[in-house]
Parts: C-alpha cells; sequence; structure tokens
C-alpha cells in the first residue's frame, strides 16, 4: 500500500468530502465516511482513510497517486505528504534521505511532529559531524515551505506514528491569490464566494472538462473562472446585474489569456433567474454550481423578525429558481447550491425550502450518511453556507 497525509483546511469535514469525490469521480454512489477519529472504509475500491486529527488525513491507495496533480485540483487541501519510512529509527531514515537527494551543498530541512525540535537539532548535530552543513527550518505555514524550495529540494518532513513523511506539493497560495485579488473585474458586491471555495463546489459535483456548467447567480464569475480552471470547456453565467456580468466576462477573457484555455467557450445572460429558461436551451446542462443571493449583509443586531423574513424571502427566491432549472437541466443533472443560515442568539434560523425543491422534482443528494449538506462556517460569523447537493429526477 502507499501511504500519504491530507493537510486539510480550516474546514475539514468539507475538505474530506471534496477528496472522496475527486477519488471516487466515476462513482454512481454518495461517497461514505464518517468525521471523527479513527479507520474506515470509504467505499471506493483501492482506497482506505483514517482522520488521524481534525486537520490530517491519512490515505492508504493500492495505486500510487500525483500529489502535484492532485493538489491542483483540490480547493480545501493545504498540503500532501508521502511516506517514505515506517522505523523505530527516524532520525537514520531522515538523515540517509536527506544525504540522496541533497547530495551536495547546504542540506535544508524542516520537520514536523512528535518532539520535531529535539530531533530536528540531533539530526543537524549528526550531519554537520558528517562534514556537511546544514539549516535547519522552522516552518510556519506553507509560504514557508514554497519559499525556501523545500517541495524541490525534498526537505519539508512530517513524522507520525513512527512514519516518517515528505511533502511533495502544496497548495498553489499565489494562483489561488491572484484570481482572487488580481482579477482585472470586481466589486464589492460581487466576488465574495472564495475561489478555493468554488473550487470545493465544483469538485463536489463531480465536473470534468466536457461538462456544460451554468452558474445562474454569477456575480463576478468565481465560480466559472475555477471552472475554466479544471478544464471545463463549455460554461453558462446568469445574473441580474450587467455590471456583474461585464466583470465575469473581463475575468473569463483573463483567465483564457492567461491560463492559456483555447478550447473555453461560454455565454452570459442578464437575466433573472426564474426566467432563466428563456435564455438556455431546455435539458442542455449537466451540472449547476451556485452562490446565490445570501441576503443583505448581518450586522449582528437583527431581531429575529427581520431574520426570518430574509430567510423567507430567499426561500421564495430559491424555488422560483429551482422550477427554471428544472426545465434546463438534463436528466439526473447535479446541482451544488448554498443554502445560507443566519445565527440569532444560539440558534440558527434557515432558510427551508429543501422541502420544496424536492416537490418540483429534484431529490438531495447527501455527503454523508448523517449529513445532508456541508455547512461552511466559521466561529464568530452571523451567516453559515450551507452546501447541498440535489439531483433531477
Amino acid at each position: 500500500m502507499n501511504h500519504y497525509l491530507f493537510f486539510l483546511g480550516h474546514q475539514p469535514h468539507i475538505s474530506t468530502a471534496e477528496i472522496e469525490a475527486v477519488l471516487v469521480h466515476t462513482a454512481v454512489e454518495p461517497p461514505r465516511f464518517h468525521i471523527g477519529v479513527g479507520l474506515h472504509n470509504s467505499g471506493i475500491d483501492g482506497y482506505q482513510m483514517e482522520l488521524k486529527n481534525k486537520n490530517i488525513l491519512k490515505l492508504s491507495a493500492k495505486k500510487s497517486i500525483n500529489p502535484e496533480e492532485l493538489i491542483g485540483r483540490l480547493g480545501g487541501t493545504v498540503k500532501i505528504a508521502e511516506q517514505i519510512a515506517n522505523t523505530d529509527d527516524v532520525r537514520d531514515a531522515i538523515i540517509n534521505f536527506l544525504q540522496t537527494v541533497q547530495p551536495e551543498g547546504k542540506i535544508q530541512f524542516s520537520l514536523n511532529g512528535q518532539n520535531s525540535r529535539e530531533l530536528s537539532l540531533d539530526i543537524k548535530k549528526k550531519l554537520k559531524k558528517s562534514g556537511r552543513s546544514v539549516r535547519y527550518i522552522e516552518i510556519k505555514n506553507t509560504a514557508t515551505i514554497l519559499h525556501n524550495n523545500l517541495i524541490e529540494k525534498q526537505g519539508d518532513f512530517t513524522l507520525l506514528d513512527d512514519e516518517v513523511y515528505i511533502t511533495r506539493a502544496i497548495q498553489p497560495i499565489e494562483d489561488f491569490a491572484e484570481r482572487d485579488f488580481g482579477r482585472p473585474g470586481t466589486d464589492s458586491k460581487s466576488g465574495m464566494l472564495p475561489p478555493k471555495l468554488a473550487k470545493i463546489m465544483l469538485n463536489l459535483a463531480k465536473v470534468n472538462k466536457k461538462t456544460v456548467l451554468l452558474d445562474p447567480f454569477c456575480g463576478s464569475g468565481t465560480v466559472l473562472m475555477e471552472g475554466a480552471v479544471l478544464g471545463i470547456e463549455k460554461m453558462y453565467g446568469a445574473d441580474i446585474s450587467k455590471k456583474a456580468l461585464e466583470d465575469t466576462d473581463k475575468n473569463l477573457q483573463w483567465i483564457k489569456k492567461s491560463k492559456k484555455l483555447f478550447n473555453l467557450s461560454y455565454q452570459l445572460h442578464a437575466c433573472d433567474v426564474s426566467k432563466i429558461d428563456k435564455y438556455i436551451e431546455k435539458n442542455s446542462i449537466d451540472t449547476i454550481v451556485s452562490e446565490p443571493l445570501l441576503g443583505k449583509p448581518l450586522r449582528g443586531t437583527e431581531d429575529e423578525k427581520t431574520l426570518r423574513a430574509q430567510a423567507n424571502n430567499l426561500g421564495e427566491l430559491y424555488i422560483s429558481a429551482f422550477q427554471a432549472f428544472q426545465k434546463i437541466l438534463k436528466k439526473d443533472g447535479i446541482i451544488i447550491f448554498i443554502i445560507p443560515s443566519f445565527a440569532y442568539k444560539n440558534n440558527w434560523i434557515t432558510v427551508d425550502c429543501a422541502e420544496k425543491i424536492a416537490k418540483i422534482g429534484f431529490t438531495s443528494v447527501p455527503f454523508s450518511k448523517d449529513n445532508k449538506f456541508l455547512q461552511y462556517y466559521r466561529p464568530g460569523q452571523k451567516l453559515a453556507r450551507n452546501i447541498w447537493r440535489f439531483k433531477k429526477l
């Protein structure tokens, strides 16, 4: 078996669901996993997953994977490491590995895990005794790994359960930052969806380059940009705001040129979402991925009546949207859709529309045995994004 560590982002349950969705890209059954420390069978032939702690997932695979290729696909994984040794003498295992992969010049390395500080000093001391110049680098974040070229030098180690792992790939943080802050079209009212979350949502939908994708609330085009980066060749975007569509067009032209996506084609439509079926051919869309209007920005001072009124209004909007989606989505087409909840005191006020959506002709496809949706939320926030997956019946 080949063993890997996936270092997960700040929403590990969502990162885990994304990894499984990518690994079972052609699976019919929804991924099966649980969130909690312990070994489980992922339901994927050839893979086992074990959540070692809140933020580290161990993947055991019959076949080797390509960490660099996989990290480019994922949005919620910070880095991927591969096991190079399973031994009681981890010190000598690391020393021998470093002398092999860095045979000349100054050896540079970092080490994380159990007793890593003490062990690092011991490794550095022994290497110096052998006549090598050594620099130990203390890692603060993945930017430290990137800026010290520790991927190329094969020098970033992690110790876990007497197993030695070497980091093979880290998240392309600069690419994400460029698409988030460097795109030509943006404003304060659109483009608020983080690119990483947009990519996660696309992966949860199991898109591929032949997927015909629609974002009916496209804003400045975050979902469509990430779809283009994933290689999707045909996409549609719609928004009620003409300014948002102008931004989307600028951004897609920019990403098309910068990434040399010569096969990318797209259409943009300015329309109310309830009338989108007037602009797009019936039964022509494979997948819809979208963060819709989530209501007015919250200050935290709203009373319960105000929040419930907002939730009801949004529910009506979403239901009218799904009525239009039912006409343009292909049979068995997938929708990844964010439905918000609003914090009020110690409770959540939810947009209650899932049952009405089901009556339109959709079924919700759970992400796990116990969870119909995945909640994207950070402590202290007044709004939670609940990621739902629906399939057209």
